[in-house]
């Protein structure tokens, strides 16, 4: 397993990210990996989706996945464990209904900490802002209230 990396608050150390076996605010190396996993399969699961039809168990998990990759919202292994396993077993279905699992997956997350410091700094801005506004629209959510027009630009190429 890789050691982690996370910038994604204020807390992060020296303003530099925490890097190690745990963050400052206490999160462990293996949630903040399987964290970058559960995003991984987010924009996996958001390239099939681009080409299907949308349904509300694939807007919920987008949200709900998105929200729970915000900083300090969610460190509990088994749900996040649950979250890759749901998304997963969605994205075979998908694959083999529509693409015959003819469909290449080539997103390292990791190619995004590592990048250059301006480029890293843009493509997290991206990522960070994407997860903000996904915990306000997954509250939305939870309380009936949704808009495709913006559900549809979580999953946009």
């Amino acid at each position: 397993m890789k050691e982690m990396f996370c910038f994604q608050c204020e807390q992060t150390a020296m303003g530099e990210g925490c890097t190690g076996r745990s963050g400052i605010c206490g999160k462990q190396n293996h949630i903040a990996n399987i964290q970058d996993k559960l995003t991984v399969d987010l924009i996996e699961l958001s390239q099939i989706v681009n080409d299907c039809k949308k349904t509300d168990k694939i807007d919920r998990l987008i949200l709900e996945g998105l929200f729970t990759t915000v900083t300090n919202v969610n460190f509990d292994e088994e749900s996040i464990q649950n979250l890759i396993k749901e998304i997963e077993n969605i994205k075979k279905s998908l694959l083999q209904e529509n693409f015959r699992n003819k469909f290449e997956f080539n997103f390292d997350i990791f190619s995004v900490w590592n990048d250059d410091e301006d480029i890293r700094s843009l493509k997290s801005l991206i990522l960070f802002g994407i997860r903000g506004m996904a915990a306000y629209t997954y509250h939305a959510y939870l309380l009936g209230y949704t808009d495709r027009k913006v559900l549809d630009f979580f999953i946009k190429l």
